[in-house]
């Protein structure tokens, strides 16, 4: 008798049903295939431990604090970049626009990334 012939026994005697998702959700009623249940049940899980908490980003709080600190730190990166290479924007054209946008484009970056490291450690 081959391996798989015996798990399948061992199955039909247990009462195991072979479908995975009765696999994962034992002793849920899950072996009857009734995937359309309207009646939910606790799978196990505390919220004890840190590695299992969910951190809600899509509060209005999160939200507003995000932006308010990321454009709060862009402002301040961007001023001080302004202040070290003020010279390079009082050129003609290409000259002024190049600088102009790579200052825009870092403190924003660098705003926003570290509004999220903020945010972050504050969780």
């Amino acid at each position: 008798m081959s391996d798989r012939e015996k798990q399948q026994k061992y199955n039909r005697e247990n009462n195991i049903s072979g479908s995975m998702y009765a696999r994962v959700n034992v002793g849920q009623n899950a072996d009857k295939n009734k995937l359309d249940s309207a009646k939910m049940s606790h799978t196990g899980g505390s919220m004890n431990n840190k590695d299992e908490r969910v951190i809600d980003n899509n509060s209005l709080t999160y939200t507003v604090l995000y932006y308010v600190i990321g454009f709060l730190v862009s402002f301040v990166i961007g001023f001080i970049l302004f202040r070290l290479f003020h010279n390079y924007f009082y050129n003609e054209g290409i000259n002024e626009l190049l600088p102009s946008l790579l200052l825009i484009s870092i403190s924003l970056i660098s705003g926003f990334l570290s509004s999220r490291l903020v945010l972050k450690k504050m969780k």
